[in-house]
């Protein structure tokens, strides 16, 4: 364990690195992230440059920003095996120049492939941010100076700044045997916050007026959506393991710190969606409506599929890694008192308490019949 000293709002701590060997990345965890990122990118700079240098317009082009959940999901399928998927994909290829409508073609590559791919990328964020994010808000509150990062976590979570943030703790077994539809729809929930900033866009967007492009209208909606599930799914870890600060009174949850961020965050959008639509929006007000009622249809099936994959395939595997190293992460508890509730305690059962062998006091040996 790395210590050193740093400082503090009332004095100077003992502040301790994650210890090495805690990272939760697999070496397919490692494939995936590198995997996105790169075809993001190559997607990114594919799309901009045929904006500018062909007739394509960028409604035409987006679906081509989902591309990395393509590739991630087909790298999925390969080492999961599932060949039956992977059958559907060279079948989908086939299709493309059978002169069959390419938005079918997309979709149906999306709806098997893409769905994986994003699932194993929320998977993957998830085991890279877990013990990071734990580690900052455990110092949050305790150091004297915050780094950009500590100060962005501290926003995400709203962290109130009078909580003693050190004493951190989860629960240990988590044993599912259905789907948590509670959680799901508490994605749901956050993906229709987010989906704001979509309704938005499409209010003050004059190409979802136009008729020539309505048809590619849900491809595109579809697109942006798939996006969704990565932004609100990362979270839902701390609500499945309930991350949570415990204090004497009622113990603050990290999950429920992000979720009153984000409706913190929604309240003006909503504001600011229905000022666009009364005094700024030029188009049929019906038109746009019907288009926010499509893109909030798909938030929910695109998330709630996304999610019951999750919870299928990814998360037993992630929960068991994290509560492995739990012992890495915290040895002891922070404040350990006598008294626990169920029973109560010695000195001898405190962490850290010394042990001396009794044996070297000696032994008192008196003379016979001198009493």
């Amino acid at each position: 364990m790395n210590l050193r000293i740093e400082k503090g709002r009332n004095g100077d701590f003992w502040k301790d690195q994650l210890p090495e060997g805690i990272s939760l990345l697999r070496v397919f965890d490692k494939v995936i992230i590198t995997a996105a990122l790169i075809s993001f990118a190559i997607s990114l700079i594919f799309v901009i440059y045929e904006e500018n240098n062909s007739s394509y317009q960028m409604y035409e082009l987006m679906p081509f920003i989902a591309l990395p959940f393509l590739v991630c999901g087909l790298i999925f399928c390969i080492k999961s095996k599932y060949w039956v998927l992977l059958i559907l994909v060279a079948a989908a290829v086939v299709l493309w120049f059978l002169d069959i409508p390419r938005t079918l073609i997309f979709l149906m590559l999306f709806l098997v492939i893409g769905a994986s791919g994003v699932v194993a990328v929320v998977d993957a964020i998830q085991r890279a941010i877990f013990y990071h994010v734990l580690r900052t808000i455990e110092y949050v509150n305790v150091k004297d100076k915050l780094t950009f990062g500590d100060k962005a976590v501290a926003f995400l979570f709203n962290v109130p700044e009078d909580l003693d943030t050190r004493n951190i703790t989860m629960d240990y077994e988590l044993n599912r045997t259905k789907i948590p539809w509670k959680e799901v729809r508490s994605s749901i929930t956050l993906g229709m916050m987010v989906g704001l900033f979509i309704w938005i866009y499409i209010s003050m967007n004059p190409t979802f007026m136009d008729l020539s492009v309505e048809a590619s209208v849900p491809l595109l909606m579809f697109t942006l959506i798939l996006y969704i599930p990565v932004l609100v799914m990362p979270w839902s870890i701390f609500r499945s393991l309930n991350v949570r600060i415990e204090t004497n009174y009622r113990d603050f949850k990290i999950y429920n710190g992000i979720r009153a961020t984000l409706q913190r965050m929604a309240a003006p959008v909503i504001a600011a969606l229905a000022f666009v639509l009364v005094a700024i929006n030029t188009s049929s007000i019906w038109t746009v409506g019907f288009y926010i009622l499509l893109s909030a249809v798909m938030i929910v099936a695109i998330v709630a599929a996304v999610s019951i994959l999750y919870y299928w395939v990814f998360e037993a595997a992630t929960i068991n890694d994290i509560i492995s190293k739990w012992k890495m992460f915290r040895p002891v508890p922070v404040f350990v008192g006598l008294e626990s509730g169920e029973k109560e305690l010695s000195w001898d059962d405190v962490p850290g308490t010394p042990r001396r062998d009794k044996t070297d006091f000696g032994k008192l040996t008196l003379p016979a019949g001198k009493l």
